[in-house]
């Protein structure tokens, strides 16, 4: 069962508690120019009622079913049906070829789990003003 799935900037650990906390949550991103360049951002993961070792994938896809902006692999283990695993997919490099509505999911053992939109906006340019090149686009 899919308890949470969250986009931010990133996730810190404390190493003495484990508990995390997520920064910069965020579900559209505004780019300068077509194609765009994330720099990185994370994808938080909390899962539960399961028992056993598990294949596990994120795939963010754009809403025409066929351009991938990115997928991650890992692997998650329930000791416990009670138990609640959180993983972090911590992703760099993005490339998002198009605007529009992207579909992030998170799968385990090939079953969809959950799933949460992401919109990339062209950011629209004032009139008569020059946008500077940018290096990162934001997620806001």
């Amino acid at each position: 069962m899919g308890l949470s799935l969250l986009i931010c900037d990133t996730v810190i650990e404390d190493k003495h508690t484990s508990k995390k906390s997520l920064i910069g949550l965020f579900d559209r991103i505004h780019a300068q120019r077509l194609p765009c360049l994330h720099p990185a951002m994370c994808a938080f993961v909390s899962v539960t009622g399961g028992r056993g070792q598990y294949p596990c994938e994120i795939v963010c896809r754009h809403q025409d079913g066929e351009t991938v902006a990115f997928d991650a692999k890992g692997q998650v283990e329930l000791k416990d049906p009670r138990q609640v695993v959180d993983l972090v997919f911590r992703l760099s490099g993005i490339r998002f070829p198009k605007d529009g509505l992207y579909w992030v999911t998170f799968q385990m053992d090939d079953v969809p789990i959950m799933m949460r939109p992401l919109q990339v906006q062209k950011r629209e340019s004032k009139k008569g003003t020059e946008e500077p090149p940018q290096d990162r686009e934001t997620g806001s």
